[in-house]
């Protein structure tokens, strides 16, 4: 009984949405915090102005996390009734079979879709990450080691790709902000930001990285109860084949005696 019911536990399933469970909270989290630290403490509050598309890029990102963790929970219930015993009582007959098979075919569709989604936004979220070392180095080099010496240096937003909103410049006003900081002050507690907000970008991708292994082990658990359920269904026309035989040869039987 033990043993049969270990066989109903879809093991694949479990782990690959553990895996996107995992991933979506570090990613959601990690994420929300670096972006919050990004655009109230580093250019709110260092630089003088904000960006009003990071703040939704961060409510978008928290949202898109949200579904995946859902989308897992779908999955692994789908998962749960294709497997083992259980998927013998859900997909008997063949209007069963069938519907378990464009199920799995939909769900298929739509974890590739999902998988290509995070791959691209595991790019994105390199771009941070890919900025944070270029800033950490001309941090180390520039501020920490030459704080004590009296020179002066500048770390310009320009130069990183980042501007101000230049829409006030075609109504004949200075946006407001600045584009650079060269108080030493100012400097070092950009610095230290930079050093808090980075890693945790880092941290992001690394948890983009678990969810797409999670939806990759997902899309072949989906191809293989695809399979299982196709042979469930050759095998239930050949039974219902062998039964309609022994039915015909016995009602023979019957009628020769």
């Amino acid at each position: 009984m033990a043993c049969e019911n270990i066989g109903n536990c879809a093991f694949a399933s479990l782990i690959s949405a553990l895996l996107v469970f995992f991933g979506v909270g570090v990613y959601c989290g990690t994420l929300y915090r670096a972006l919050q630290i990004f655009i109230t403490q580093i250019l709110e509050d260092i630089f003088g102005f904000n960006v009003p598309w990071l703040e939704v890029i961060q409510i978008v990102f928290v949202v898109i996390g949200v579904v995946m963790g859902l989308f897992a929970i779908l999955l692994l219930v789908f998962g749960f009734l294709a497997t083992g015993a259980t998927r013998k009582n859900v997909y008997s007959g063949n209007k069963c079979i069938m519907g378990g098979r464009v199920s799995a075919g939909f769900f298929m569709c739509i974890s590739y879709l999902l998988n290509l989604v995070w791959i691209g936004m595991l790019g994105v979220g390199v771009v941070p990450v890919v900025a944070y070392l270029m800033v950490s180095s001309r941090c180390d080099n520039s501020v920490y080691n030459k704080y004590q010496t009296g020179q002066v240096t500048c770390i310009n937003l320009n130069h990183y790709g980042i501007y101000r909103n230049q829409s006030y410049i075609a109504i004949g006003q200075l946006p407001p902000g600045k584009e650079s900081v060269c108080d030493p002050n100012d400097l070092r507690r950009l610095c230290d930001k930079i050093a808090e907000a980075g890693p945790l970008f880092c941290v992001a991708c690394a948890g983009a990285i678990v969810i797409i292994m999670g939806m990759t082990n997902f899309l072949l658990t989906l191809a293989t109860n695809y399979t299982r359920l196709k042979i469930s269904k050759e095998l239930t026309e050949y039974r219902d084949a062998v039964d309609m035989e022994e039915l015909e040869l016995n009602s023979r039987d019957g009628g020769s005696r």
